[in-house]
């Protein structure tokens, strides 16, 4: 075994490869020796520490990691040793951010565990923020202060303090991933929280739609339904049943069960990955028979609710959906504004907001979970009558009429609050 003293580089490694006797380099400058594997177009890096004899510890493989990689990566190697020497010696094959959020953006592309539409935003992130702002950071320079200059503070002046902090969650989860992939040997945003950056607190957006606006919507709706009716569905099912957008277009009828009262939704439509019953009130059973008997008045006797107006045999898509509110909304307020309303109002109608929460199909404790099985499925069915009834009030009875009978008096609008007392 021969070990050669040179100034290590690419170049000195691949010039003594071709030399079967010399089987380690070192150079004097460093704790580092580098050793030849039986292919010799590759071998191994060590870093060397002495406490009572030498102690190799292998740090990365070449090709790689480059010969100037694993000397810049030393001082930081070293001070990881020196404060824990169980810690790992290990460096990682990149050398900038970018390459750590090009390989996430790779892996989004064929990652079917998320929705497209988390996929696309979470790729227009690293896009179009994270990697103009850090793409050519070098790795070891990667902490608060660098994201704190390159990043918050200069997205500070253009945008909001939420969409930056979701920024910042992007660039924690890709770190996290490559650091439990093993893709990287260190997580530099371990501990790092957007409070660190600023003592502002994130407003949340304020309802721009309120209970006072439901007569208004419903009496354009009812007047809409005959020339318009699947994107009038679309909007009244959300409102009814505070159903996110995706999870209503891609409803199937083979899952809406009128004699049974129950819309079944799928994991697989759903955000939370949950599969999702609601029942349905009288009021919705009618709704849905109305809408159902104008379909196939229409030639339509398809598998979907609300089917694609471009290519047959498919659900609505994204972009028709979001042209629905486009068309009603007028700017005004959007599909996540009439999610919000009828969780907004539920408090002011007696509903618990644990029972808020299994209608939105949010995620609950341990303990929350407890208590929702001792009371049992019939609170939902209880939240929703009264969320229709209320909404009958306010006109939706009319939606149910399948003679199209309209009122001779729109109805005023009512407070919620005591409504029922």
């Amino acid at each position: 075994m021969t070990t050669l003293s040179v100034t290590l580089s690419d170049a000195v490694i691949k010039r003594h490869a071709s030399d079967p006797s010399i089987t380690e380099l070192n150079d004097p400058r460093h704790p580092l020796r580098f050793r030849y594997r039986h292919d010799r177009s590759k071998g191994s890096w060590h870093v060397v520490r002495h406490n009572k004899g030498d102690i190799w510890r292998k740090a990365a493989n070449w090709p790689d990691v480059p010969a100037r990689v694993m000397l810049d990566s030393l001082p930081a190697v070293q001070a990881r040793l020196l404060a824990d020497p169980a810690a790992p010696a290990t460096v990682d094959g990149w050398e900038r951010v970018g390459q750590v959020l090009e390989w996430y953006a790779e892996r989004l592309v064929t990652d079917r565990g998320l929705s497209k539409s988390r996929r696309g935003s979470t790729l227009s992130a690293i896009r179009c923020q994270l990697l103009p702002a850090l793409g050519d950071l070098h790795l070891n320079k990667l902490n608060a202060d660098t994201i704190d200059g390159h990043l918050i503070r200069h997205m500070q002046a253009e945008y909001s303090l939420a969409y930056i902090k979701s920024m910042l969650d992007v660039l924690k989860v890709v770190f996290g991933t490559a650091l439990v992939l093993k893709k990287v040997t260190v997580n530099p945003l371990l501990g790092v929280s957007f409070k660190h950056f600023t003592k502002a607190k994130i407003k949340p957006k304020g309802a721009r739609l309120r209970h006072v606006a439901v007569v208004d919507l419903l009496a354009d709706w009812t007047e809409a339904f005959a020339s318009d009716p699947a994107a009038v569905a679309l909007l009244v099912v959300m409102l009814t049943h505070a159903t996110r957008i995706s999870e209503t277009r891609l409803a199937k009828w083979k899952n809406i069960h009128l004699e049974a009262g129950e819309w079944f939704i799928p994991a697989a439509d759903t955000k939370s990955h949950r599969d999702h019953l609601l029942p349905l009130t009288p009021q919705a059973v009618a709704f849905f028979q109305r809408y159902r008997d104008s379909q196939k008045a229409r030639g339509y006797v398809g598998a979907y609710l609300f089917p694609s107006s471009t290519h047959a045999g498919r659900p609505m898509s994204r972009s028709q959906a979001f042209a629905v509110f486009t068309r009603y909304g007028a700017g005004e307020w959007t599909s996540h504004d009439l999610r919000k309303l009828a969780p907004s109002i539920w408090a002011n109608l007696g509903v618990d907001s644990l029972v808020g929460k299994l209608l939105l199909n949010h995620a609950l404790s341990e303990l929350e979970r407890t208590y929702f099985q001792a009371l049992g499925e019939s609170v939902k069915r209880n939240a929703l009558e009264r969320w229709h009834a209320w909404l009958d009030a306010q006109g939706f009875d009319a939606l149910q009429d399948k003679t199209g009978a309209r009122r001779a008096e729109k109805p005023k609008a009512l407070d919620p609050s005591g409504w029922l007392a």
